[in-house]
């Protein structure tokens, strides 16, 4: 609101200047004001309505395409009741429009011309003295619009650099899971042939190397790598064995008692022929390695642009524990709390939705483990809320929150981490390439979900909110 010293000024100008109705004009929507270059000998006040200015650039040689027909012309201004337009051209007294100027809708406009004599000119001094708020509030005005305007272009400027950086990802996403799909289609084949005609093999010309080549195919057991080296240091040390063999023993038997079961032997061969085990072991590994990968090969397709299908009444938890399931060999080593409450099922496709809290729940861990984070804990919660948005009714959400306790993200990092090649993570066997949080964000965009980030010393939190239903034509 503008204070009194400038208002009370243009209102006694409106009143003494603008309040004739035999100099009143209507336009209407889309008809031409006063068309740029066109001699104006008037300055006009907006009643009702409002107008648009636009104006012809300048040709820049080499910018036109060879298709192009059309004049390309700027917007310069919007203006609305209250507003004065033809300002410069009739102050100036060049009495030329600078802009072409158009009704948005029908509007109506007060106007005075150069031959208007000054009301107490004594009093108030020349009609330019006198119009001097008026300049000074069209100014202000003006600027503020062009401010809003700039903000608002570099806004879509943004979203549309966010939408190009996550279609080159698509791009590329795509066609890389398509040579590895192919690849790695190869790899699950031919490990499950020579695993198969191997113990076909194994079980004519010995039985024995055709146990330990079960054995270690299909050994599913974890056990923990500390009781694992114990083991096989007591092995290596009471039945005089070589390392190697020591390990397989242990993996193989997991006790003195059930040692005896098997007899002495077994043992002996063990010593001389563990690397049937090995064998049948790498050849499971491959095969689980070959799934794991045909697992995230197919999401990355999603993520490019594959076809993905979007059921209703997906399990949000189930999501959430199956992304659990997928880190059990990360999360097994931190504390992990968790408060999955129930809520709504969504319109979503299961894999999507496990891409998103993996890529999450991995940075966390990620984080902390680069950090040495005491007592490294990692908390994932769910709720439902509503909210309004852009849509005309209020929409229901679920929220998935995923918080952990290591350092803060720094502020100047907390926009650059969902760009694609960002990374903070060092060179290692956990070397970052700086894909994860921009694949989040692609794919919480596509929900027209939204993404809320929190991070100081003590806690980062990541708050990923997504609608339970989809805008028709979404998949």
């Amino acid at each position: 609101m503008l204070p009194a010293h400038i208002t009370e000024p243009l209102e006694r100008l409106n009143r003494c200047y603008f309040s004739d109705s035999g100099r009143t004009i209507s336009i209407s929507k889309g008809e031409m004001l006063v068309a740029q270059g066109e001699e104006c000998h008037r300055l006009y006040l907006i009643l009702e309505g409002a107008l648009v200015a636009y104006r012809e650039a300048e040709t820049i040689r080499g910018t036109d395409l060879p298709t192009e027909t059309v004049t390309r012309k700027h917007e310069v201004f919007r203006a609305e009741p209250g507003s004065y337009v033809c300002v410069q051209a009739f102050f100036s007294r060049t009495y030329h429009s600078s802009n072409d100027i158009v009704a948005l809708e029908d509007t109506k406009l007060a106007y005075i011309d150069d031959a208007t004599q000054p009301i107490d000119e004594a009093t108030y001094g020349t009609l330019e003295h006198q119009f001097i708020p008026v300049l000074m509030h069209e100014l202000a005005a003006r600027n503020i619009r062009i401010f809003s305007h700039a903000t608002e272009k570099e806004e879509a400027q943004r979203l549309l650099q966010r939408a190009e950086m996550a279609a080159t990802l698509g791009q590329l996403s795509a066609g890389i899971a398509h040579e590895l799909n192919n690849a790695v289609g190869v790899i699950t084949r031919r490990t499950e042939f020579v695993a198969e005609h191997m113990a076909e093999f194994l079980e004519e010309e010995d039985k024995l190397n055709a146990k330990l080549f079960r054995f270690g195919y299909e050994d599913t057991n974890f056990v923990a790598a500390s009781e694992l080296r114990a083991l096989a240091r007591k092995y290596e040390r009471e039945l005089n064995m070589p390392q190697p063999a020591a390990k397989v023993l242990a993996h193989i038997i997991p006790d003195t008692k059930t040692l005896v079961k098997y007899g002495p032997d077994f043992v002996r061969h063990v010593k001389f022929n563990y690397k049937f085990w090995e064998l049948g072991h790498d050849l499971r590994d491959m095969q689980v390695a070959a799934k794991h990968a045909t697992g995230i090969v197919r999401a990355v397709k999603l993520l490019g642009g594959g076809n993905s299908t979007r059921q209703e009444g997906v399990d949000i938890r189930e999501s959430v524990n199956d992304a659990m399931n997928l880190l059990s060999n990360k999360l097994k080593h931190i504390t992990v709390e968790t408060d999955l409450k129930p809520c709504p099922g969504l319109t979503a496709d299961l894999t999507e939705l496990v891409q998103i809290w993996t890529n999450v729940i991995n940075n966390a861990y990620d984080a902390m483990k680069q950090a040495n984070t005491p007592t490294p804990t990692i908390r994932i919660s769910t709720e439902a809320f509503t909210a309004d948005g852009m849509r005309l009714l209020p929409t229901q959400y679920v929220r998935v929150s995923i918080s952990n306790n290591g350092p803060a993200i720094p502020e100047d990092n907390r926009e650059k981490i969902f760009q694609p090649n960002f990374t903070t993570k060092k060179l290692g066997l956990d070397f970052g390439l700086g894909l994860g949080l921009s694949i989040v964000r692609r794919l919480v965009d596509s929900y027209n979900g939204t993404i809320e980030l929190t991070s100081n010393d003590s806690e980062t939190t990541f708050s990923i909110n997504l609608p339970t239903t989809q805008i028709h034509g979404n998949n």
